[in-house]
């Protein structure tokens, strides 16, 4: 390697070729030690050996770290530490002071991002320093997703999208949106609910395309299939290929599935999970989509014991579930068989589970405290989120503490404080100062998190309205303020929501529509900010028979007329249209049992599928007359009064 290669690489690698901690600091310009997770230095090795290896002598533009690898945010120590999957251990601390409860965080090439409900900090990961602090645009909990040219911050009510990384742009996705995932390119996909387009941000675009794939009133979601985006229909039980520039034909998948089917967000060994928690069972479907060149597999069904259950997720070659009644993560192989069930070390507030670009799944703690690593195999190990001090600034001795009982000798100064690791020797600490009393983390009290879900969610329909109600959310240490209600019709519009007090236990939803199913969610809110929301399905009244009724309407005399209709007997025909197909427009012909001609109109149909309008100039005293559509109703026949 030449000594200018050398330099430009920062002295990486010493005379004896291997790599070292030294790294060049662009930002501070100058050599430092800096403490990096492990996983980013091996990748920083083997991009520079691939250098030195192959005798280039050119600069390393926007060398960026590798994504492997979790970062989790511990508001008991103000910490964001970094978990490494593969070594199972925790590799590096930033210090984040005033760490929200409930914090989320997310990472890019070289930033990674702490998502707060009032505040979102961004730290460096190469000096494991807070380098600023932005406001979100919302006090939604986003949902988070690690991808090339992001990361992205997802405000599903809100239907925008926040690119973080060398910018701060948000950009409007039009409305709601469903859970969102990326494909290997850095495509970014979602879904709308309201409309049931799909739409895509491709990591180099300004702007969310949407696109009309699958119409309104589809409910389902998206998930990733190797290096494609799917979408699974839950209203037409299909599954269809929705990367590139058209939609793939849908393929049925074999089973039945409900509108609160949840769906995982990548597939495990082809097998895209599919959980149905009122059913108790796990679906397995093959992720196959039209040109595979083969015909699909039937799906995998495996029973699951009464309980509840959280949206499952997938490493590589094995699906990922959480029991919350029990507990316990578990693990299934692509064949549906089980691999462990583990359980999850105590702590308030619901585990997450969040996929790395390692392909494991690691399972978040409530507060922060514990990380469980899901491996591709489906095996799970536990990782004790634990502080990692600085070491003293003097050399550690050379000779092993005294005993606890000798005491040193009173001439003897204070010894440093200790560097007590979690796998290091336990020592005393030395003596504490009165006005500085230590204060531990069992000492401390635990911080308040986010309310759990709201109990037994019902909505039932009555009359032509919702009926909801709810048990509390536990409060996790901070009295629930408020509930918040949001409801989603399937097909069109009529969305909308309802923020109610802490005490509330009860909603109304007035006037669904006939025929159309809503999506219903009630989550709880404390001082942490919004928990998980518990989720409804209740449909609007049935469909009415399709009718047409004809009556006398408003007296004149109408001219031109296929013959003579002068008032007072003459007027135009009174025609009430009601359980039509709604927003559509059908052709109306009158009729009489005598000598009359009339082409007819048309006409369009409300959300409700009823119309009214008064059309057909008609004078014949005595005779009957009626009205067809081109749907085939008609009406009664009425008898013409005189005027």
């Amino acid at each position: 390697m030449s000594g200018s290669a050398r330099t430009r690489a920062g002295n990486v690698f010493d005379r004896a070729g291997s790599c070292t901690r030294i790294f060049y600091d662009r930002r501070v310009g100058k050599r430092g030690l800096r403490r990096l997770p492990l996983t980013a230095l091996v990748s920083v090795c083997a991009v520079l050996t691939g250098v030195a290896v192959s005798g280039g002598a050119s600069p390393l533009p926007g060398l960026e770290l590798a994504q492997a690898g979790h970062w989790i945010a511990s508001p008991a120590l103000n910490l964001v530490l970094f978990v490494n999957g593969s070594a199972k251990s925790v590799d590096a601390q930033v210090p984040v002071a005033g760490l929200e409860p409930g914090s989320q965080v997310v990472q890019g090439p070289t930033s990674g991002y702490v998502i707060g409900k009032s505040a979102i900090v961004e730290f460096g990961k190469s000096d494991l320093a807070v380098d600023r602090t932005l406001t979100p645009p919302s006090g939604e909990r986003p949902a988070l997703v690690e991808a090339s040219g992001g990361p992205y911050l997802v405000y599903r009510e809100a239907g925008r999208v926040v690119r973080l990384g060398s910018g701060f742009t948000t950009l409007p996705a039009g409305g709601p949106l469903g859970a969102p995932v990326a494909t290997p390119d850095g495509t970014l996909w979602l879904n709308r609910l309201d409309s049931g387009a799909l739409c895509r941000l491709a990591k180099d675009a300004d702007t969310v395309a949407c696109r009309g794939d699958l119409g309104a009133g589809h409910t389902g979601g998206l998930s990733v299939a190797g290096d494609r985006a799917v979408f699974v229909d839950t209203t037409t039980d299909t599954i269809r290929q929705v990367s590139g520039d058209a939609p793939g034909e849908p393929v049925a998948i074999g089973t039945d599935l409900s509108p609160a089917a949840q769906i995982a967000p990548a597939d495990a060994d082809g097998r895209i999970a599919v959980l149905e928690p009122e059913k108790r069972q796990l679906y397995l479907l093959d992720a196959g989509v039209p040109g595979a060149g083969r015909a699909p597999a039937q799906p995998i069904t495996v029973g699951l014991p009464d309980g509840v259950y959280s949206n499952p997720a997938a490493s590589a070659s094995s699906v990922v579930l959480l029991d919350l009644t029990r507990h316990q993560v578990l693990t299934y192989g692509a064949d549906g068989k089980p691999r462990q069930a583990t359980a999850i070390p105590p702590e308030s507030g619901t585990p997450q589970l969040v996929r790395g670009d390692d392909k494991r799944v690691y399972v978040d703690g409530g507060e922060g405290k514990h990380v469980l690593v899901v491996d591709p195999d489906g095996q799970v190990s536990q990782v004790p989120v634990v502080a990692d001090k600085a070491p003293a600034t003097s050399a550690p001795p050379t000779s092993p503490p005294p005993p606890p009982t000798q005491q040193p000798p009173a001439q003897q100064p204070p010894k440093a404080k200790p560097d007590v690791r979690a796998d290091g020797p336990k020592q005393q600490p030395p003596p504490v100062r009165k006005a500085d009393p230590p204060v531990t983390q069992q000492q401390k009290p635990l911080p308040p998190s986010p309310p759990g879900i709201p109990a037994r969610l019902t909505a039932r329909l009555q009359g032509g309205d919702a009926q909801l109600s709810w048990g509390a959310a536990a409060d996790n240490r901070a009295e629930v303020t408020a509930y918040h209600v949001t409801w989603t019709p399937s097909s069109g519009a009529g969305a909308g929501s309802a923020d109610l007090a802490g005490s509330a236990r009860s909603a109304v939803i007035p006037g669904l529509r006939a025929g159309i199913t809503y999506t219903v969610t009630v989550v709880a809110e404390n001082s942490a900010g919004r928990g998980t929301p518990a989720t409804a399905k209740v449909t609007g009244p049935a469909i009415p028979k399709p009718t047409i009724t004809v009556t006398r309407g408003k007296t004149g005399t109408y001219e031109p007329a296929p013959e003579e209709c002068s008032a007072p007997d003459c007027a135009k025909m009174h025609v009430v249209v009601r359980g039509f197909a709604p927003n559509t427009e059908f052709h109306f012909t009158p009729h009489c049992g005598c000598t009359y001609s009339n082409e007819g109109r048309s006409y369009t149909t409300d959300a409700n599928g009823a119309v009214t309008f008064e059309a057909f100039d008609f004078g014949a005293v005595g005779k009957q007359a009626w009205v067809t559509s081109d749907n085939g109703v008609s009406s009664a026949k009425y008898t013409w009064p005189p005027g």
